[in-house]
Parts: structure tokens; C-alpha cells; sequence
């Protein structure tokens, strides 16, 4: 009997150790539209940068309704440990089922929470593999975001009733369009890909993801040919992984420290992802330079990928 009291009273041990040793995590992913603040980009908005190749400029939309399809959302970073162990933090899952996750309405400022998919020296690990903290305290210094697509809504000038859009009739990537299905009056929906299909720099996009890596650079640049280059070989990536084209290299990310967190403490990490869309849109008035016409042009505003930003907090 007593042989039986010593050993549930060490089950009673572990299992409260196991319990209450270590802390959680949460994390929630915001989206926005707005601008980026002027602290972070120091006072100066994004260039009014305009096309030559498509006729004279005719006007500029901010679009109603704008949702984001996502591939995967994944950080990486080193341990301070000694060893500099690499790590990587997902927060969607490449392919994920769940649409709740997937879809993000940055004109609504949604909000959703998440429970990341922990790699490399981690702790209190759940069954399925989610959740978790690190044993040591992680700095991460690179962000990869897959966009798959985006939705929008763009409500057109009032001249365009009744006008059938030659550019979205046809194939863009692995997708067949025609003006009558997607413009219902002077109100078109329609995903990204006719709208990046004309921009001569980022004809490689059809019908693939747009990939974006935050951190570890100085400017904001699209790559879309030339060799494969490398993830930056301080994050000990091994093998090191490939950045495949097309991608944008962005500076819009600053590193950040998670400490980890203490027995039955809460650390809740904020991701903000902005995509500024005020005037996205532009309008041009085609080959026969004649607005209002079927040949006019309807495309995202150069280097658009500078609109996009994330930021992090922790508390």
C-alpha cells in the first residue's frame, strides 16, 4: 500500500511539472490597408509613379472589397544559444484546408489567431505537432509570405457601362476570363492576375504565387530572372534553402527578440500585415489613346510591392 502511495504521489510529480513548466504562446495576424505609419517609414509616402506603355493616364481607384489568398506565412531566425541553432515559425501551412486562416481581408482590418508550427530546439510541443515555445529565446530576421491571389472589387468610372474590356478576355496563367463575367455594369471583381498579366516586369507571375521576404536587406527589390539565389547564410539553414523566382526582397521588416516565455506566462505576438491600396488601381487609356474605350488598361500602380509591410509586437 504504501509502495502505491510513494508512486502516485511521483505521478502527481511529473504531471505537474509537465503541466506547469513552461509557458504559451499566441499568436494573431492583423490586416489593414492603411498606409504605412510615418514613424516606420520616416515621413515619406509612396511615389505617384505612373506607365508610359499603355496610352495617356486616365484616373486612379482605391478598390472596395480587398482580399488576400495566402500560401504559407513562415518566420525564421537563430536560437541565442550557443550553438545558433536555426528556427523557423509557421503560421499558415503551405496548402492549408482552412479558409478562416487563408483568407485575409485587409479592407476590413480583420483579425485572426493562429497557433504556429514550432522547428528547432522547442518545448511543450502539443500532440499534433502545433503550438509550443522555444527553450531559448529566438530572434527572427526573415519573414516569407506567399500570396497566392487577390479579390477585389473595383468600382469603375460610370463611363465604362456597357463597355466589353478587351484585356479581360482570354487567358492569364492557368485562368480563362471574359469582360461580361466579370464586369457587371461598371463594377468589375476580379482577381490579381489581368491586373500584373500587363506589367511587362512581372510577366512571370501568371498564375504563380507572389512570394515576398521581409528582413535582411536594405531596399525593396522584384527579381524575376538571373540564378537561383540562396537564403542568407547567417540563418544556418541547412541545406540552404533556394529563393525561387519571382520574389520580392523587401527592408519593410525589423528583427525581433522572443524570449521564452516563463513557467504559466502568456507572451501574445501581433503580426500586422498592411497592404496599402489607396489608388491602386490606375487606368489607362489604351492603344487608341481614346478613354473609355475597350482597349483601355486597368493594372496595379508600379512597384506595388512596396504598398506591402508587416510589423510585429509582442507583449
Amino acid at each position: 500500500m504504501r509502495k502505491i502511495a510513494i508512486i502516485s504521489l511521483i505521478f502527481l510529480l511529473f504531471a505537474g511539472c509537465k503541466k506547469d513548466k513552461y509557458g504559451n504562446l499566441v499568436h494573431k495576424i492583423k490586416y489593414t490597408s492603411a498606409k504605412e505609419s510615418k514613424a516606420k517609414n520616416k515621413g515619406k509616402g509612396i511615389a505617384e509613379l505612373y506607365y508610359t506603355q499603355f496610352g495617356d493616364y486616365i484616373t486612379s481607384i482605391t478598390p472596395g472589397s480587398f482580399i488576400g489568398n495566402f500560401d504559407m506565412v513562415r518566420i525564421y531566425g537563430t536560437t541565442t544559444s550557443s550553438d545558433n541553432h536555426p528556427v523557423f515559425m509557421t503560421l499558415i501551412q503551405p496548402n492549408s484546408t482552412d479558409g478562416n486562416i487563408r483568407y485575409a481581408d485587409f479592407s476590413n482590418n480583420a483579425e485572426i489567431t493562429v497557433t504556429p508550427t514550432l522547428c528547432g530546439p522547442f518545448v511543450n510541443c502539443n500532440d499534433d505537432g502545433t503550438g509550443g515555445c522555444f527553450k531559448d529565446d529566438a530572434t527572427f530576421k526573415l519573414l516569407q509570405v506567399c500570396l497566392h491571389n487577390i479579390s477585389q472589387v473595383i468600382n469603375l468610372p460610370v463611363q465604362y457601362n456597357g463597355v466589353n474590356l478587351s484585356q479581360f478576355n482570354g487567358q492569364y496563367g492557368q485562368g480563362l476570363y471574359s469582360s461580361d463575367s466579370v464586369k457587371i455594369g461598371n463594377i468589375l471583381t476580379v482577381d490579381m492576375y489581368p491586373l500584373i498579366g500587363k506589367i511587362s516586369d512581372t510577366s512571370q507571375f501568371y498564375g504563380h504565387p507572389l512570394t515576398f521576404y521581409f528582413g535582411m536587406t536594405d531596399n525593396t527589390t522584384l527579381y524575376y530572372s538571373g540564378p537561383s539565389m540562396q537564403f542568407p547564410t547567417s540563418l544556418n539553414e541547412t541545406p540552404n534553402l533556394d529563393m525561387p523566382y519571382p520574389f520580392v526582397w523587401s527592408n519593410k521588416f525589423t528583427e525581433w527578440t522572443l524570449k521564452s516565455p516563463a513557467n504559466k506566462e502568456t507572451i501574445t505576438i501581433t503580426s500586422t500585415i498592411g497592404f496599402d491600396n489607396e489608388n491602386l488601381i490606375q487606368i489607362y487609356a489604351g492603344a487608341d489613346n481614346v478613354p473609355y474605350t475597350s482597349d483601355d488598361i486597368i493594372v496595379y500602380a508600379p512597384n506595388f510591392w512596396d504598398r506591402i509591410y508587416i510589423n510585429v509586437t509582442t507583449e
